[in-house]
């Protein structure tokens, strides 16, 4: 009795720490996809994020960390003792990316770096461990679906291949939407007359803060589609490797490189499931150069990017199921955002219902 009362005991306090570690980790995504970098923990995590390199070396972490957020004191290509000093220690970094990487599951170490490590899991450790070359930059690309309950389904992505230049533009967003004392999030389904020209207005800025990015959408007829949550995993994978191929091909962002996806939050189980199909489907592919990274679902509080997806994603769908409604406050701002990715809506084939055949609208702006 007494070995059982321990042991439920120690179960307990695995509980409690996992979900520590759970809240610890939600809390540490959403500031480093929002670029709101509060502490050393949250910068450590943001270049981890971005950087392939920093999260093989704790040297690479190190020099990165003190050019981006230590300049003052660094010049970035030499150090004297001095300066040594007043920098973040190397050892400190060490500590919050092995709890970022070991704890949390983020932002993971090549295998052969897991396994000099020690911490590569035991059933990997007689696999074959793939190479990856030195320097990999990314594909993050943040995803919205709409329609679950209307005629058309329509997945909306962004696509962004700069990182640090995408936090430096988050931080002036921030600060904008701060000093208009702004308390609410940029969503379609939420415009108002009062709101449209700030809506507008945030959505520009967003554009000329991020002339590298992408959005992208796939659109297909619901008709004859029973199982809607496959159709939408559906979609979504061939959003994602078309979108691949777009970026490849047309060399705006060539291979080789490191996916991240990151899902609107919706319901936790769905949300895995689909990304476990999303992976999966994705591998299968065998596209020489892809190599996969973070797939999770990230809440949208703070972050721009998922605002930015969501807005485009909701101007689609408004446009989808109102195509004859003219001047209310949503046909505006779906206009409006058309207008500024020069996208003819009519080029989409609404009569499709073969998701295999969608396609994939790749749209940028120009200024």
């Amino acid at each position: 009795m007494e070995n059982e009362e321990i042991t439920n005991e120690n179960d307990e306090q695995l509980d409690e720490k996992a979900q520590k570690i759970e809240k610890e980790k939600k809390e540490l995504l959403s500031k480093v996809l929002s670029g709101n970098l509060e502490t050393k923990h949250d910068q450590v995590g943001f270049i981890l994020n971005n950087n392939s390199d920093a999260r093989n070396s704790d040297i690479e972490l190190a020099w990165i960390y003190w050019n981006t957020f230590e300049s003052d004191l660094f010049n970035g290509s030499y150090i004297t003792k001095d300066d040594l000093k007043r920098l973040t220690k190397i050892n400190s970094l060490t500590r919050s990316r092995a709890r970022i990487q070991n704890e949390y599951k983020l932002f993971q170490a090549d295998d052969e770096v897991k396994k000099y490590r020690g911490v590569l899991a035991e059933d990997m450790r007689q696999e074959a461990i793939e190479e990856k070359p030195e320097g990999l930059p990314m594909y993050s690309v943040y995803i919205d679906e709409t329609g679950k309950t209307q005629n058309y389904l329509s997945i909306g992505s962004l696509w962004i291949i700069d990182g640090f230049a995408t936090f430096q533009a988050s931080r002036k967003l921030k600060e904008w939407v701060e000093k208009r004392e702004f308390d609410f999030e940029f969503h379609f389904s939420h415009v108002n007359k009062l709101r449209l020209d700030t809506y507008k207005e945030f959505f520009l800025k967003f554009l000329e803060l991020n002339p590298t990015v992408g959005f992208k959408t796939i659109v297909v007829d619901k008709k004859g589609i029973n199982d809607i949550n496959k159709a939408i995993t559906d979609l979504t994978f061939h959003l994602i490797n078309k979108g691949i191929i777009h970026e490849n091909e047309t060399k705006r962002a060539p291979l080789p490189r490191y996916l991240q996806v990151w899902l609107d939050e919706d319901e936790k189980g769905s949300d895995q499931l689909k990304i476990e199909n999303l992976k999966e489907r994705i591998t299968s592919q065998k596209i020489e150069g892809l190599f996969l990274g973070d797939f999770l679902a990230v809440d949208s509080k703070s972050n721009f990017n998922i605002q930015a997806v969501d807005l485009f994603t909701g101007a689609i769908n408004r446009k989808l199921h109102f195509p004859e409604s003219e001047g209310k406050v949503k046909d505006e701002l779906a206009d409006y955002i058309f207008d500024l990715l020069n996208f003819d809506f009519n080029k989409i084939n609404t009569a499709n219902s073969e998701i295999d055949k969608s396609t994939v609208f790749n749209l940028t702006y120009e200024k």
